[in-house]
């Protein structure tokens, strides 16, 4: 262990160790008494606050009085008297720099140094500014060329007030004549510091950081040349380095360095910063040099890593050709990337108030917009935004229909900070639809009449029959009807989507019971569906008021659905509940495929089809649920999907009793 007395014949002194301090750039400072007056700050730390040293000796919110209304005063109280250290990552700091009040964001810690009674004496203060990386490498290549006439500036400085105010000279003179104190405050520190003696780099101190950066223990280290000590480092920079400001009495700084350190008997890659500062004697001698190093491997990591996400995000928001947007409620602002503004007809970079946007979408939209996206920021919404509409520019001949998708982001204290969200021109994809719909619409009128005949002529079959009292025959011609009348049923499905669009579907409602729809819905699919069991449940003899025919053209759709996509011999379980809340919900659950989440987001949407290899050749045209929606929704009622994407899924469906 070195002692005080090997450290006073090795030429250092507790000034030399100060001095190494004030030099560094790593931002630190000391406070003493109640009221925290300032005992130290080196340059670093008067950067920090924007101030110079005239500041050291005074009261910190009195030097410093844009402090007052923050929280650090109390924090350094609590630090005083309870002699419990304060350490915080990323805490902003409202600070004057150049006449101008700026948030920034920092790294600190408030450290207790205690004296034998356990007594707190001062408090050592360390920083670092995480606003940016990019200002924080500015400001080093600033400093580096700044480095000589700072130096010489600040000696002088510190010449001239040192002379003049006595009282922080006879402070520094008492921090001066207790070296103990000054070990402590390296020990102590919350970076890794350690002091080097020499051409052969004793290591001479080594705190307790930095001995777990190195992985090392402080018997392994203390007293034995740097090369012997750490022979890990052979082969990599740090040995030239450290021979070069001992030859050449220059600093040498390193940013986002990495470095094989030792590590549990083996090496593992680090990411540090570090400052290799050369220690002086009176007469000018480098005879040591101060090492301050600090570990960054878990920041800069993240930071690679979220600017890899920000990059992979890029290139498939590009691929998808989608438009990016972002909302912020409080300042009402609103902008996207590039293709956003195009769309919109914004110039490049332009963050414009939102009822410029809104004016952009059709009239007919407009509203309906408006009232998704306060619907969206409201208290009680879940956070997501999905709409369509219309946008038209002046000297655009036609408008571009784009899909909405976006999601509210909320702050710690659940205050909305932004929508953000995607568009995509889905204008084509609207003219497929509506291609799709005239030619559905075409077929549907034309199947009609055929069918009509076909129904008719079958009737006439089955009266001749019931004369001849052929039974046999009798069931065929009226399992011929059900599939007739199932045939009929999916024309006027179709013919119910050109229905929805025009506004057109009305709802036939009639007071009913479930009971006795499920009975003959049992009885008719029992006869149709042979490859499933399908297992109706209904107990309680539940009345609704809703359109009979559409209600069971539902539920009809829902067990073909579960008959296409489960194995034969599955059971399709159909039941009904009173919710008791003015509701009844009737569920259709099979053993069936499955649903992946993303396509329950989908799978209520016009022509969406589930694209997976599982499908196979199941044919469909992607309507069905869409129109089951449609119908519950003019009932005033919903559909949702459950499944966990592997087997099996259930819709359950609420209506209005």
């Amino acid at each position: 262990m070195t002692t005080l007395k090997s450290l006073a014949t090795s030429q250092f002194s507790e000034g030399l160790i100060l001095k190494a301090l004030h030099e560094s750039s790593e931002p630190t400072a000391i406070y003493s008494e109640e009221n925290m007056i300032i005992r130290f700050a080196n340059k670093g730390m008067l950067e920090l606050w924007g101030k110079d040293a005239s500041i050291v000796g005074m009261p910190l919110l009195d030097a410093i009085p844009e402090l007052v209304g923050q929280s650090f005063f109390s924090l350094l109280q609590n630090v005083w008297y309870s002699g419990e250290s304060y350490s915080v990552k990323g805490a902003p700091a409202e600070l004057i720099k150049s006449g101008v009040r700026k948030v920034d964001y920092y790294d600190y810690t408030y450290k207790a140094l205690l004296n034998q009674d356990g007594k707190t004496w001062c408090i050592l203060n360390t920083a670092r500014e995480v606003t940016s990386e990019k200002e924080y490498l500015e400001m080093i290549s600033v400093k580096e060329k700044r480095e000589e006439a700072l130096n010489n500036e600040m000696a002088a400085t510190l010449k001239d007030l040192y002379s003049t105010n006595e009282s922080l000279r006879n402070s520094m003179n008492l921090l001066w004549e207790s070296r103990e104190h000054v070990r402590t405050i390296i020990e102590q520190a919350p970076v890794g510091i350690a002091m080097l003696r020499g051409k052969d780099h004793v290591i001479e101190i080594a705190n307790k950081s930095i001995l777990k950066i190195w992985g090392r223990r402080e018997s392994e280290v203390l007293n034995r040349p740097h090369r012997i000590a750490r022979p890990e480092l052979r082969g990599q920079k740090v040995f030239d380095w450290l021979d070069e400001v001992i030859i050449t009495g220059e600093r040498k700084t390193n940013n986002e360095f990495t470095v094989r350190l030792y590590h549990n008997g083996s090496l593992r890659d680090a990411i540090v910063n570090s400052i290799y500062q050369p220690i002086f004697s009176s007469d000018g001698e480098v005879t040591g040099v101060l090492i301050i190093l600090d570990e960054i491997t878990e920041q800069v990591t993240a930071r690679r890593k979220n600017e890899k996400d920000q990059h992979m995000l890029a290139m498939a928001i590009q691929a998808g050709e989608l438009a990016t947007f972002y909302y912020e409620p409080a300042t009402n602002l609103f902008s996207g990337n590039l293709l956003l503004h195009t769309w919109f007809g914004l110039k490049p970079l332009d963050h414009i108030d939102l009822s410029k946007a809104l004016a952009v979408i059709v009239e007919e939209d407009r509203a309906r917009v408006t009232q998704t996206i306060m619907r969206s920021l409201s208290k009680d919404s879940d956070g997501h935004y999905a709409t369509e509409y219309q946008i038209q520019l002046p000297h655009e001949p036609s408008p571009r229909m784009v899909q909405a998708r976006g999601k509210v982001f909320y702050d710690q204290g659940g205050q909305v900070i932004s929508l953000n969200g995607t568009l995509r021109d889905i204008t084509e994809q609207k003219k497929d639809e509506q291609r799709k719909d005239d030619f559905i619409g075409m077929v549907s009128h034309e199947l009609k009449t055929p069918l009509t005949s076909l129904s008719a002529y079958l009737q006439l079959i089955q009266r001749d029959i019931l004369l001849s009292q052929d039974f046999s025959m009798q069931t065929k011609v009226e399992r011929s009807l059900r599939q007739v009348q199932y045939m009929n049923t999916l024309i006027n499905g179709f013919l119910n989507i050109s229905r929805l669009d025009s506004g057109k579907m009305v709802l036939d409602k009639s007071y009913f019971a479930l009971s006795t729809l499920f009975s003959e819905l049992e009885a008719e699919l029992t006869n149709v569906i042979h490859s499933h069991f399908v297992v109706f449940k209904y107990g309680e003899n539940i009345k609704i008021s809703a359109d009979r025919e559409k209600i069971s053209q539902v539920i009809y759709n829902l067990v073909g659905n579960a008959v296409k996509y489960s194995p034969a011999g599955s059971t399709i379980h159909v039941s009904c509940n009173n919710l008791n809340l003015g509701m009844v919900e009737i569920q259709v659950s099979d053993e069936g495929m499955g649903i992946s989440e993303q396509d329950q987001q989908q799978i209520f949407e016009r022509y969406y089809r589930v694209k997976s290899s599982k499908m196979g050749s199941i044919a469909g045209f992607g309507i069905g649920l869409y129109l089951c929606k449609e119908i519950l929704e003019l009932h005033n009622g919903s559909i949702s999907v459950e499944s966990n994407g592997e087997k099996g899924t259930c819709f359950s469906i609420i209506l209005p009793l």
